[in-house]
């Protein structure tokens, strides 16, 4: 290698997560998620040699922050693309762990994307999350979703970001959030995601956090 490429860093490879929260994810999936998870990240870094991977987060409970901590034991880069402003985020996390967690991984964040503070005020906290699901695909060269293979429980969840990112040809690895089945790649036309499944019904922040994912 010459003296003057290696003056210049390996192009990143953006990949964005996608998942449930704990609530659609049974607790004991989650050793068999996280070692799914670190398979499929190999098998992306094996075919992507030489591009530098950074794994896109929304940083929410389970799914978001289970890729993230594989992905930052790998040696990925970590970039988080928060919902709302950290203040109003944290208030979506209950218990204190959870806002620990959420602070370390924003801490080892090397890139972030957050609303000004009091952006949401007025707005259905589907907004955001809608919203951070649509820059996920913008940002993203491949989408992993850790999807129960249900349908949609509201605006902004799972089953949504995966139906984009199939219609804008964004490869989707789907790791089963309850089924002990191998990762599997969603063409297309693959799989029928459920998009007119009904919407939630239940409104609120609490509503909208269990619909979400």
């Amino acid at each position: 290698m010459s003296a003057r490429a290696s003056r210049h860093p390996p192009r990143p490879l953006c990949v964005g997560i996608t998942g449930h929260r704990p609530n659609r994810m049974p607790a004991p999936a989650w050793p068999r998620i996280r070692k799914q998870l670190a398979q499929v990240m190999e098998e992306i870094e094996a075919a992507h040699a030489g591009l530098r991977p950074m794994l896109l987060s929304g940083l929410a409970e389970g799914a978001d922050r289970l890729a993230a901590f594989a992905a930052l034991g790998r040696g990925w880069r970590l970039g988080a693309v928060l919902a709302f402003h950290r203040t109003r985020y944290e208030q979506d996390f209950p218990e204190p762990h959870a806002v620990g967690e959420f602070r370390a991984l924003l801490a080892a964040a090397e890139m972030l994307e957050e609303p000004a503070k009091g952006a949401d005020a007025g707005k259905p906290p589907e907004d955001g999350y809608d919203a951070v699901g649509r820059r996920l695909l913008a940002l993203s060269s491949i989408l992993i979703a850790v999807w129960d293979g249900e349908g949609s429980r509201g605006r902004g969840g799972t089953v949504e970001v995966i139906a984009q990112a199939r219609e804008r040809g964004i490869p989707v690895i789907w790791i089963n959030a309850r089924k002990d089945v191998p990762p599997r790649r969603l063409e297309p036309a693959a799989c029928a995601v459920d998009k007119g499944a009904a919407p939630a019904r239940r409104r609120g922040k609490r509503a909208a956090r269990a619909a979400h994912g």
